[in-house]
């Protein structure tokens, strides 16, 4: 049973604990059923032997000491606080190999691929460098200012490959990252590092375009023919990335696996494994109960992979109770916007098309979901319920609240089934 997330029948009933956000509630006998997803987890190994053997036996490549020989500089990049890669661990592993290369410290760069997220505060430096912080230089990218990017090609997909000029200048760069579900990439990790990570605002915005996150392929789980995918991944074969360092994490952000060497090979490697781990079939239940949990928790904007997750699994009619604390409030008035004042989904739809920007790909991705006939009942105690609403959502004082009203909404048929998942963008939808 995970410390985090828990459901247990007694005599008392049945009651489903969530220790992230603090969360009790007991179940109504009004279901038909419920199930509880959230899947068990092997027991890590300890994390430096894990690290420590995926860099001694690259997948595809050379050992990543070979790889720095002779060289003068290495730029490392690194993701942001989102992400809850577990860099600190990884870092001096890869340090070592590049000292044993020739590389010192003082010639070490790390890049926190931020994309076009909030650069991270001095406070998530210490914790991305770890013990390294102070020792090694640490810059966020900015995709913003053209004097910090140069451009080194264009993309089949017709994307301009404009990227982080320190980036593109090292003699040798290596990334680290995390592999897990993603909503429209597939997944995360690998090509990832360096489209959104490095890339220019502009260069992103083509990649998360609504023709290519509207396309059927661009869906968590998958990479055939995926054109958000496919994008990145020429973006990053156009820049090079020498040597890739990808975890699979469990809930806690301990490695599972780690998976080291060629960008592709390494991150495919990590992906069939992520696959054999998290793998799952949806489906029979009519109410879904979710939550970001850790650290997507931080914000609406980030939460909303929870709900996003499921697209694939919904039917018409479905109910999805969506919880999550949002620390730091909605933090993108560019998802709202769209939504403020809409008439109808098509209004949302056309505005996010003619007025796109960046944030606005998780309006595109909720309309996808709300095109699958699905409605939502949402809280949280840092976004007002008319934030809710404008998102065409029902917002609920507290989750008691919001499944006595989804159970209404299914009243008038057969009694609904409950599926509770903690954390469904964790899973790999099949």
């Amino acid at each position: 049973m995970s410390a985090e997330y828990g459901f247990e029948k007694n005599a008392g009933g049945a009651f489903y604990r969530d220790g992230v956000e603090g969360v009790l509630l007991r179940v109504p006998d009004a279901l038909a059923g419920v199930e509880f997803i959230y899947p068990e987890e092997p027991e890590p190994e300890e994390s430096g032997v894990l690290i420590g053997r995926a860099l001694e036996t690259p997948i595809g490549s050379l050992r990543l000491s070979e790889l720095a020989a002779g060289k003068k500089d290495a730029v490392i990049l690194v993701s942001d606080a989102t992400r809850a890669v577990a860099t600190a661990a990884v870092l001096p592993y890869v340090m070592k190999e590049l000292a044993a290369g020739g590389i010192a410290e003082e010639n070490v760069l790390l890049v926190v691929a931020t994309g076009v997220h909030r650069g991270a505060t001095e406070e998530e430096m210490k914790e991305i460098a770890g013990g390294y912080y102070g020792r090694v230089r640490i810059e966020n990218h900015d995709p913003y200012d053209p004097e910090k990017l140069v451009t080194i090609g264009r993309t089949s997909f017709g994307n301009s490959v404009e990227l982080n000029k320190k980036v593109c200048g090292a003699a040798l760069r290596v990334s680290i990252g995390k592999i897990e579900a993603h909503e429209f990439a597939g997944f995360s990790g690998g090509r990832k590092s360096v489209l959104p990570g490095v890339a220019s605002e502009r260069c992103i915005v083509y990649n998360h375009r609504p023709e290519m996150i509207l396309d059927p392929r661009a869906v968590s789980g998958n990479l055939d023919g995926n054109p958000v995918h496919l994008d990145m991944l020429e973006t990053a074969k156009a820049l090079g990335i020498d040597f890739c360092v990808n975890t699979v994490q469990n809930a806690k952000g301990a490695p599972l696996g780690v998976f080291a060497g060629d960008m592709e090979a390494a991150h495919l490697k990590g992906v069939e494994f992520l696959r054999s781990l998290f793998g799952i079939k949806l489906g029979g239940a009519d109410i879904y109960l979710v939550t970001p949990g850790l650290p997507l928790n931080i914000d609406l904007y980030q939460s909303m992979k929870a709900l996003i997750a499921l697209t694939p699994a919904v039917k018409r009619g479905d109910t999805i109770i969506f919880y999550s604390r949002c620390s730091e409030g909605i933090n993108s008035e560019d998802m709202m916007s769209s939504f403020r004042g809409a008439a109808s989904l098509e209004g949302v739809l056309k505005d996010v098309t003619e007025n796109y920007r960046i944030q606005k790909d998780h309006a595109l991705l909720l309309c996808k979901l709300y095109q699958k006939g699905a409605g939502v009942i949402a809280l949280s105690p840092n976004v007002g319920a008319a934030d809710f609403s404008a998102l065409m959502m029902t917002p609920a004082k507290n989750l008691a609240d919001a499944l006595e009203t989804a159970i209404q909404r299914h009243s008038s048929g057969k009694r609904p089934r409950l599926a509770i998942i903690p954390m469904p963008q964790r899973l790999v939808l099949n």
